[in-house]
């Protein structure tokens, strides 16, 4: 079982306040604008323990790893102009209903969509 530090209810709360996806970097930053006395290895190491208890989501894209909060579908898309991340509700989003369709137990899935987004259109 986790301990629950005052950091990771910190860093929780900042997911769950935050309107887009946010890599470990932005997560520091806003940290330390509360509490400069928060390392790096402190994000990483409590984003790794609520990614494995389900209780965030994690995406990576260009090799960066981007956390959100639940609910999150697991399906997403990129903009490959600007690298604006959404999220993307998919109706089949439920393991279990994935799980009877294809015969296999699902654990977790990932789907990624990329192209442009409405705003980079406008410029192109």
């Amino acid at each position: 079982m986790q301990r629950w530090t005052s950091q990771l209810s910190t860093i929780l709360e900042i997911m769950y306040e935050a309107e887009h996806f946010l890599s470990a970097e932005q997560i520091h930053d806003i940290l330390r604008v509360k509490d400069a006395s928060i390392g790096i290895a402190t994000v990483y190491r409590n984003l790794k323990k609520m990614t494995a208890q389900g209780i965030i989501s994690e995406v990576s894209w260009k090799n960066v790893n981007y956390y959100t909060r639940h609910p999150f579908s697991n399906a997403f898309f990129v903009c490959e102009k600007c690298g604006k991340m959404l999220r993307i509700d998919i109706p089949i989003a439920d393991q279990d209903f994935l799980s009877g369709e294809i015969g296999m137990r699902v654990s977790k899935w990932k789907m990624s969509f990329e192209g442009i987004c409405g705003e980079c259109e406008k410029c192109i």
